[in-house]
C-alpha cells in the first residue's frame, strides 16, 4: 500500500498487516474510546490526576488514528467511482 508522497504505510507504520483491515481499525477504534471514556469520567467527576488525563486524551487520539485508518479504503473507493484521478483537484462544473 502506498501512503501519501508514495511512501510505503508498511515503512510508515509498523502494525500487522490484519490491523490495516477497515473492521478491525474500526474495532480497535472502538476499544479506544471506551478506555477514554473511564479515564475522561474520573478526570469530570473530580478525580483530576495526571494519569487520567494522559490516559484519556492518548486513547481519545488513538482511536482518531485507528478511525482514519479505517476510513481510507472508503475515501479511495470514492475516488475511483467518480473517476477522478487522485494527483488533481475536483473540478466544479457551472
Amino acid at each position: 500500500m502506498k501512503g501519501h508522497g508514495g511512501m510505503s504505510l508498511r515503512t510508515e507504520l509498523p502494525l500487522p498487516a490484519f490491523v490495516l483491515h477497515p473492521l478491525t481499525a474500526v474495532g480497535i477504534a472502538v476499544m479506544h474510546v471506551y478506555l477514554a471514556a473511564g479515564h475522561l469520567l474520573k478526570l469530570i467527576g473530580g478525580e483530576v490526576t495526571w494519569t487520567n488525563v494522559w490516559k484519556g486524551f492518548g486513547a481519545l487520539a488513538g482511536a482518531y488514528v485507528f478511525a482514519a485508518l479505517a476510513s481510507r479504503g472508503r475515501v479511495k473507493r470514492r475516488r475511483q467511482d467518480q473517476r477522478m484521478p487522485e494527483n488533481e483537484p475536483a473540478q466544479l462544473s457551472t
